[in-house]
This record gives structure tokens, sequence and C-alpha cells, in this order.
């Protein structure tokens, strides 16, 4: 492949995982700080419409980014041609993480689940992604290292 148009692909699929990344655990930050305190204030009739709606809403978005999420990493860690040492082992806690993330969200997207248990979950799906954050970013300078 020609190395420029490469380099565009690669930077284009970085693009992607960066923005989805920052699409799904920003969402999930807001819906922890903001709207899950605004569903408190609301009666309970209101409560469960309006949280339901929000998730209807949400539940494409957040396949579109698992999708992006799931095939521009792979697309990186295949085409990357050199592994440090000690890149394995954090990759796949990297991966235990994500795992988390995709089947907790799912979780989260059922309309069966209640509001005390989204909460809960938001909140495990927020200190995961930040802490894939964290380990992304070491393997980013790992690999730079």
């Amino acid at each position: 492949m020609d190395p420029t148009l490469s380099a565009v692909l690669a930077v284009c699929v970085r693009w992607i995982h960066i923005a989805s990344v920052v699409t799904l655990i920003g969402g999930f930050i807001y819906a922890r700080a903001v709207v899950a305190p605004a569903l408190a204030a609301l009666p309970e009739a209101d409560r469960s419409l309006f949280s339901n709606r929000a998730i209807t809403l949400f539940r494409p978005i957040l396949y579109i980014v698992l999708f992006t999420i799931l095939a521009s990493g792979l697309y990186s860690y295949l085409t990357k041609t050199s592994y440090p040492p000690h890149y394995h082992m954090w990759i796949g806690i990297k991966l235990l993480f994500v795992m988390h993330i995709f089947a907790v969200s799912i979780l989260y997207t059922m309309p069966t689940a209640n509001d005390a248990k989204r909460k809960r979950w938001l909140t495990g799906m927020i200190i995961s992604g930040l802490i894939i954050i964290a380990i992304a970013g070491y393997l980013r300078w790992l690999s730079l290292a």
C-alpha cells in the first residue's frame, strides 16, 4: 500500500476510534452527572417515561459507537508492526475493561432495567472507561519509547 494512503488511513481510523470513545464515555458521564439527578426530581411516572425514551434514543448511537470502537481498535492492533515488552499484558487488561463496558452498556439499554441499576452501572462504566483511557495512554507511550 502507498505510504501516504497508509498514513491517511491510520490517522482516520485513530480519529474514529478516539471520537467513538469520547462519545461513549462522554455520554455515560453526562447521563450520570446530569440526567440521573434530573430524573430524581421527576415524579415516578414521568421519570420512567423519560428514562425509557432517552434509552430508546441512545441505543442506536450506542451500537454504532460500540461497532466503530471494536472495528477501529482491531484494525489498529492488527496493523501494528511490533509490540514492546509487556504490551500484550496491558492490552489484555484493557480488553477486560472494554468487555465490561460493552456488556454493561448493552444491559443499560434494556427496557427492563430500573433507574437504580442504571445509575450504578453508569458509575462502573465511567470508572472502567477512565481506566481504559489511562491504559491506552500508557500503551501509546510504551509503543513510542
